[in-house]
This record gives C-alpha cells, structure tokens and sequence, in this order.
C-alpha cells in the first residue's frame, strides 16, 4: 500500500484489514470491494480428543462467534458472514445453519447449554489450541475467535503461529493441531469444488472428517449428469457437513484492492481473474 501511495504501483493484490476504514475516507475513489469465490474457517481435528465424537463441544464453539463484530469490526472490508461452508455460486441454494436466523444472544445461550452437556463449565474449561499461519490478519481473526469463546463459554485457548510450509504439514498430519485456521477459494464456479475439500479420501481433508452419508451424497452428485439434480445433491450433503460441523464456517471472502483511476479494463468478477490482455494503463 505504501508503494501504491507513492506512485510505483497502479494497483494492488489486496489491503491491510487495518488500513480498510482509512483507505475509504481517503481513497474511496481507488478501492475496489467485491464478493470472491472463497471462505475462509476452522477446522476441528476430528479424530482425537476433544473434538473427536463430541459434536456437542464443536457446536457450542460456533455458536459462540459473532459473526457481525467478526466481519463488521475486526475486518470491516465488506466480508460476509459465513453460517455454512459453500459460499454462493451458480445453480445452488445456499445452505445455512438453523441457528443462523437466532439473534446473538439466543445462539450464546445455547452456546453455554451444549458446552456443559459436552462436560465443560466454568470451572472445568476446555483448554484448546488454535493453530494459524503467520500473518497479521489471521492473528487479529484467531484472537478475535479466541476472546469470543472466553467471554461466552470460558474457554482458554493458546494461539499458535507457524510458517505456511510448517503450517501445512501440522495439519495434514494432524499432530499436534486441535483447531486450526483454514480457507479455500473455488478452483471454478460451483459447489463441488469446496464440497468434495470433507470427502473422507480427500487429500485436503485435514479436518479429519469421515462421514459415509456425505460421502454417498457426494459420490451420487458426481455421477449425476442432471444438473438440477446434481445440485440437490450437493445442497443435502451440506445440510449434513453442517451437522456434523467438522468445520467452523467464519465468514466469505471479497476481494479488496486499489486500482489507479488511468487503469481501464478492469472489472471485478467473483473468480477475481483479470487478464492483463485486457487492462491498459492511460496516459496520465
């Protein structure tokens, strides 16, 4: 951003969370805000203590985030509020958690009731790990998360940063990681590209989650030539990911960059592809 201010660039890959509020009273006319095909969330390791067979203690941790202060305060850059994991796409209704019309204060009570019957209390706190890759945003939204679940439920949680390539591995090993920050941004315009990330034999699925119903359903949305139904499919076998909720959906994904008023030829789009065939830079 310092660059793009001093002229040696005319535009930007994206923004500092930070600097949104300031680039909007001062730069109004060069930010450029629109939705992206991505989510960005948690995920749970599935296959040890103390996420492993307690889907109680998983939905108690989702009830418990504010999605409103999560996008509107600490991002402010127009991200939306994620209640499930497929964000929208052509041909699909998306899918949504029941809670997600509750108020705040209907989804903290219940919050607090699924994480006693899940053997936690006050006096009993979970203690959690949650584990992200360094960068400043992702500390900001991991210690938003973790402040959320304490004043809500008590829950402590240590946060820990690691470098992508460490980051990666932690996960995919599933070693020492018990929640873990994650995003992904669809590789092409449907929702099969983020529903087949929890199939049981994805490579990607880091979560841990097996489940044969989601499996099944997404199995039969692969081999249905039926567009319509294909997309039902896909739609049941999200309702499913949601109960299950081996993840914690956060929020979906826009795009946010500064672009220079003599740059012509460039239109956001969902995908954020731009083709520098079609971008030219005016004489200025």
């Amino acid at each position: 951003m310092n660059r793009y201010r001093a002229g040696e660039l005319d535009m930007t890959e994206s923004v500092p969370f930070r600097q949104v509020r300031w680039l909007r009273e001062n730069l109004a006319q060069d930010l450029r805000i629109a939705p992206y095909l991505g989510s960005y969330y948690l995920g749970f390791n599935m296959t040890k203590p103390p996420f492993h067979d307690n889907p109680a203690l998983r939905k108690a941790l989702a009830l418990a985030v504010d999605r409103e202060i999560l996008t509107q305060r600490v991002m402010g850059s127009g991200e939306i509020g994620a209640y499930g994991f497929v964000p929208p796409v052509t041909g699909y209704a998306p899918q949504r958690a029941e809670w997600a019309e509750w108020t705040q204060a209907q989804r903290d009570e219940e919050a607090r009731r699924l994480y006693r019957a899940a053997g936690y209390g006050r006096d009993n706190p979970l203690v959690v790990e949650l584990l992200y890759n360094t960068d400043q945003n992702h500390k900001r939204v991991a210690g938003a998360v973790a402040a959320m679940w304490k004043q809500t439920l008590g829950v402590r949680t240590k946060l820990l940063n690691q470098e992508w390539k460490v980051f990666l591995a932690s996960r995919s090993q599933k070693v020492i990681t018990q929640v873990f920050r994650s995003g992904w941004i669809g590789d092409y315009n449907d929702a099969y590209t983020f529903s087949q990330l929890m199939h049981s034999k994805n490579g990607q699925n880091d979560p841990g989650y097996a489940s044969p119903a989601y499996d099944a359903l997404l199995d039969r949305a692969a081999a249905e030539p039926d567009a319509e139904k294909r997309a039902r499919l896909l739609e049941a076998a999200e309702r499913q990911l949601l109960e299950d909720l081996p993840v914690l959906p956060l929020y979906y994904y826009v795009s946010k960059r500064l672009v220079k008023p003599w740059v012509t030829g460039y239109t956001p789009n969902i995908m954020d592809h731009h083709h520098t065939k079609d971008v030219a830079i005016l004489a200025h």
